[in-house]
């Protein structure tokens, strides 16, 4: 195994016996195998290990593990915690992501801070027979057929020529124990499902199926000369593999990604013609987000009360209690994230019109009641304060440079007679502007959840 080891470390160019390594040990077979090997063919390496606080005494366990382990083999250990659940929380996204967002994201900081030149991690023959059949089930191109790459920018997978069997049969014959992570021993998540449950079940009809399957990831990756160009690969093919990894979970299927993927390159390929109009206006939803291309750029959004549907009634301003009390402010609520404080008051020589966006100033005497707040609408007019003429809603937010979902997501303010009289948050009309006639006043503001 250290032969094959050292022939694909060679094959490959994946490291140097000048420079420093860090290794990624979680205390599981395969990343004490990587370490031991990686000593005892005479690489400078130090460890990192990750607790992600996500399985109680036994994530403590293996720190403890890693410690001593380290300290055994006069190996230096760096050590760190994360609150994984709190963090996949705040960015919603799923544990599995957020825990390798985390671990990645601390794993450059630190190569960085210690001047080391790679991070090895300890993927092998079998991982990789696992992510090629993932990919396969979700949906993939050429690309996806090639598996894991030895090399990804600083990431290095030394083990990919060997077998999570042959990692075994190593560390029993040196008598090195390891830990066990209980949650690989339960078929929850595909990964898992695939290893425990799919890869079995093939064997009965083919008990060399995961030799097969390798021979297969090595003749597709030499069809396109995937192990000669790693560091080309990594932007070629990193796109659409990080690209689904964003979107799946958040519950966008396959077909959903390859066309987004898909449009991102014609765009792309084709910037300032008219294929970025026709593609930039596309839409795909999912149960929960929607996602689009605005020049050039994905942009995702969660779905909910910000968004455009039918839940989202017209707010009503009556004439009454609101003329009623003069200079006393009025709140009213459109949603969660939007509300409108609203006042009366009669003008006086110090007054002068606002020129916030929030806050629109304008002639009472010219608003017909009741005023109404509602999404705009396709078609929506409206006279822009300074500027001549009408001009529609859409094409005023286009040249604001406004992308779709904050279009859909703009507020008007109309009079009784359909006018426009305020693009909340944007520019007041001519129609009810003040002048130097202006008697009455009132005086609105914009109040999101950003305040």
């Amino acid at each position: 195994m250290l032969n094959s080891i050292k022939k694909y470390i060679q094959r490959n160019r994946l490291l140097s016996k000048e420079h420093q390594h860090l290794v990624a040990l979680s205390g599981g077979a395969d990343s004490v195998c990587l370490l031991l090997v990686m000593k005892e063919l005479g690489y400078d390496v130090q460890a990192v290990h990750c607790n992600f606080n996500l399985r109680g005494e036994e994530s403590n366990r293996d720190e403890q593990f890693c410690k001593e382990l380290c300290e055994n083999i006069g190996i230096k250990l760096y050590l760190t915690h994360f609150d994984t659940k709190s963090y996949a929380s705040l960015h919603k996204i799923s544990i599995e992501m957020a825990a390798r967002d985390l671990r990645y994201n601390y794993f450059e900081q630190l190569r960085i801070a210690i001047n080391a030149e790679d991070i090895l991690v300890a993927h092998h023959r079998d991982d990789n027979i696992e992510t090629f059949l993932l990919n396969i089930l979700r949906g993939t191109g050429v690309n996806g057929l090639c598996g894991m790459k030895p090399r990804n920018g600083h990431i290095v997978r030394p083990l990919l020529s060997v077998s999570r069997q042959q990692i075994e049969d190593y560390l029993t014959l040196r008598h090195q124990s390891y830990v066990t992570d209980s949650s690989n021993l339960v078929d929850d998540v595909v990964r898992n499902k695939i290893r425990l449950n799919l890869l079995p079940l093939m064997e009965t009809i083919n008990p060399s199926v995961r030799k097969s399957i390798a021979n297969t990831i090595r003749h597709v990756s030499e069809a396109i000369g995937q192990e000669k160009r790693n560091d080309i690969d990594k932007h070629e093919t990193g796109g659409e593999q990080e690209l689904f990894n964003q979107l799946f979970p958040l519950g966008f299927s396959p077909a959903q990604i390859e066309q987004i993927y898909g449009h991102l390159h014609v765009l792309s390929d084709n910037s300032n013609t008219a294929s970025d109009q026709t593609l930039s206006g596309k839409v795909w939803f999912s149960a929960t987000h929607a996602a689009t291309i605005d020049r050039g750029r994905l942009i995702v959004e969660e779905k909910g009360d910000s968004y455009i549907n039918e839940e989202n009634k017209p707010l009503v301003i009556n004439a009454s209690p609101l003329m009623d009390v003069p200079d006393t402010p009025l709140t009213y609520i459109y949603n969660e994230r939007a509300k409108v404080g609203v006042s009366f008051a009669y003008r006086e020589d110090s007054f002068a019109p606002s020129r916030d966006a929030n806050i629109a100033t304008l002639d009472a005497d010219k608003i017909k009641f009741p005023l109404k707040i509602r999404r705009v609408e396709a078609g929506d007019r409206f006279r822009p304060y300074g500027m001549r003429g009408s001009k529609l809603v859409s094409d005023y937010l286009t040249d604001r440079k406004r992308n779709i979902f904050q279009k859909r997501q703009q507020l008007v303010l109309t009079d009784a007679s359909g006018s426009i009289l305020w693009l909340l948050g944007e520019r007041v009309s001519q129609d009810a502007a003040i002048t130097e006639k202006t008697i009455n006043i009132i005086t609105m503001r914009y109040i999101t959840d950003e305040e």
